[in-house]
């Protein structure tokens, strides 16, 4: 236990070994890590996106502006209890501030306030069955178009079927593209640290020399190489983070409403366990061409 104890203090130390090394190893497996994880980031958004709006349909309600928001009020909680997947609601004053917040941060809509030219306004989304979209839709759409005072709703019947076909497009080559990418991710990190073990040639066969064991030398370079995939692999997260919240509300406006989510605990574990792995794999493989 002892000697375990030492040699993993010993992959620890070694960290703080030749630190220009270290320094060009460890950026360089940040810089790759994080070009992978922001492909992964975009990748993964894009088929949120798609995948969140199989097989929904958005309707936008507009009631009669002189209509009292009493009665609209009570058909918004009325919508609410029906079987929709979300309702956001505007009244006159928010749907002109969002129409302002779409067109210029600079216009003040404050003298406007309680005489906005826009009608209330709902925007419902609502989950269709595959087999009976069609009949769905135009059930929903009439149903709506019955209420009190509405005076229009409008929606896209061709959303269904676009987000039907770019769900099967995306199927077919996201996890295909996944896997390239930690190919491709896992093949630069290893050549980096690879190279980087190799500079310590001189120090393996000294102690080859002196008679220690081959498991007593390679263990150390497993442990520096998992550190240095781990740690490389934990910063990248950390910038592209630091990038997910800038841009996360970038396209959160009328009519996008499209946020960018991060990636989940999941994708990130798995980040982190494969550039650990990398790591441990590229050690293993220095040591076993110095020995060769």
């Amino acid at each position: 236990m002892r000697v375990f104890a030492h040699l993993l203090l010993q992959g620890l130390i070694n960290l703080g070994r030749n630190k220009w090394a270290q320094i060009f190893t460890m950026s360089a497996v940040i810089f790759v890590s994080f070009l992978a994880g922001l492909f992964l980031l975009l990748l993964f958004n894009f088929n949120l996106a798609v995948t969140t709006t199989q097989d929904k349909l958005q309707y936008q309600v507009y009631w009669e502006k002189d209509l009292p928001m009493e009665d609209v009020q009570g058909q918004w909680e009325e919508i609410a209890s029906w079987e929709i997947e979300s309702i956001r609601t505007f009244t006159p004053d928010q749907a002109l501030q969002a129409l302002v917040d779409s067109m210029s941060k600079d216009l003040d809509p404050a003298h406007l306030s309680g005489s906005s030219p826009l009608p209330p306004t709902a925007l419902v989304e609502v989950s269709m069955g595959s087999d009976n979209g069609n009949d769905s839709a135009k059930g929903m759409l009439y149903r709506l178009e019955r209420l009190p005072g509405v005076e229009r709703v409008s929606y896209n019947p061709m959303q269904m079927d676009m987000a039907r076909t770019w769900f099967k497009i995306t199927s077919r080559v996201f996890w295909p593209l996944i896997f390239f990418m930690f190919v491709i991710t896992g093949l630069v990190v290893a050549n980096t640290l690879k190279l980087n073990q190799i500079n310590r040639k001189d120090e393996v066969e000294i102690l080859s020399l002196v008679g220690a064991s081959s498991w007593y030398i390679q263990f150390p370079l497993l442990i520096t190489g998992a550190l240095q995939g781990f740690f490389g692999g934990l910063l990248s997260v950390l910038l592209l983070k630091g990038l997910h919240l800038m841009v996360r509300d970038l396209l959160y406006f009328p009519p996008l409403w499209i946020r960018f989510e991060f990636l989940p605990p999941l994708y990130i574990g798995t980040l982190l366990a494969a550039l650990t792995g990398v790591g441990i794999i590229s050690s293993f493989l220095a040591r076993s061409g110095d020995s060769r």
